[in-house]
């Protein structure tokens, strides 16, 4: 759960959708919210809503209290639309299922299989969700993209035609997917955060979206948002979410909407990032939108 979420929680109620043996999605509230009865639904009615009637639940709760935390796990599991398939708790360095404190396990996340799983697929968990907001925050060792080489690349992208700024997105994809470690000119970043406010471009980047390529995806958009000027980092930042969505780390989302908050103004990535959040889609409802936009493309 951890590296699902991105980050470890913390007095928190985790609920993981499970679809054909898979965790298709997860969502995460505050155990303070959990402990009202009836908010619980509220706050993952949409998420939920998303669901097919064949899903069953998974619930963590994670907190101080070894007597609450299962409590409240219990009622919410109760209270939630559909079946849950198992119900866990942490607390206190240990975990077990609510129906068996007696077989309590030591909770180590960062020794198991599943961390080592986690580090080859590009996923991480941060210590705390303070740390994922910092994701966001440009490091000291970067620096901004002189004004020169933002307004050379807005000449470059305008005389682009709708199919040549397609192409040249995909290019830069292509190159950064391919390096180990990823490496952005100037000129290459500039051109990415122009590309971005070009219909066909920014279709480029949602055909190359994927689990496969979500982690690296986060990766790139993070570092285009470093480098733009704050009031021009606005479709970056989303373009990290949207990766951030696809990648599994759902409250990469959430961060990323904050940050476009703080930021100001409106982006067509923005839109699209709030109502995906919004609607609480799973990751596997770009299929359907990908699979649009690919006939309509063979049809151009």
């Amino acid at each position: 759960m951890p590296f699902l979420l991105g980050f470890h929680p913390t007095d928190s109620i985790a609920v993981a959708v499970i679809e054909d043996s898979r965790i298709a999605c997860v969502a995460r509230i505050d155990l303070a919210d959990a402990r009202v009865p009836g908010r619980p639904a509220a706050l993952l009615g949409p998420f939920l809503n998303q669901v097919g009637a064949d899903g069953r639940l998974a619930l963590i709760g994670y907190g101080d209290d070894s007597a609450e935390v299962p409590a409240i796990v219990r009622r919410v599991a109760a209270e939630l639309p559909l079946p849950a398939l198992t119900e866990l708790v942490v607390c206190d360095g240990r975990w077990w299922h609510v129906e068996c404190p007696e077989e309590a396990e030591p909770y180590e996340p960062g020794a198991s299989r599943i961390a080592a799983e986690a580090a080859y697929q590009g996923l991480t968990a941060r210590p705390t969700r303070r740390d994922l907001e910092g994701l966001f925050h440009r490091p000291s060792r970067i620096k901004c993209l002189p004004d020169v080489a933002l307004q050379a690349a807005a000449r470059r992208v305008d005389r682009l035609s709708p199919q040549a700024a397609r192409l040249r997105l995909d290019t830069l994809l292509d190159a950064q997917l391919a390096g180990t470690p990823m490496s952005l000119t100037t000129r290459e970043c500039a051109d990415l955060l122009m590309l971005l406010d070009v219909p066909a471009a920014r279709d480029a980047f949602w055909l190359r979206l994927g689990r496969e390529t979500a982690s690296a995806l986060v990766d790139l958009w993070l570092y285009v948002s470093w480098r733009a000027p704050v009031d021009l980092s606005l479709g970056a930042v989303c373009a990290a979410g949207l990766a951030g969505w696809q990648s599994g780390t759902g409250a990469l989302v959430t961060v990323a909407l904050e940050r476009a908050d703080r930021i100001g103004g409106w982006h067509p990535l923005w839109d699209l990032l709030t109502r995906i959040h919004g609607l609480a889609l799973p990751p596997s409802a770009l299929d359907e939108i990908q699979a649009a936009m690919a006939a309509e493309t063979a049809y151009d």
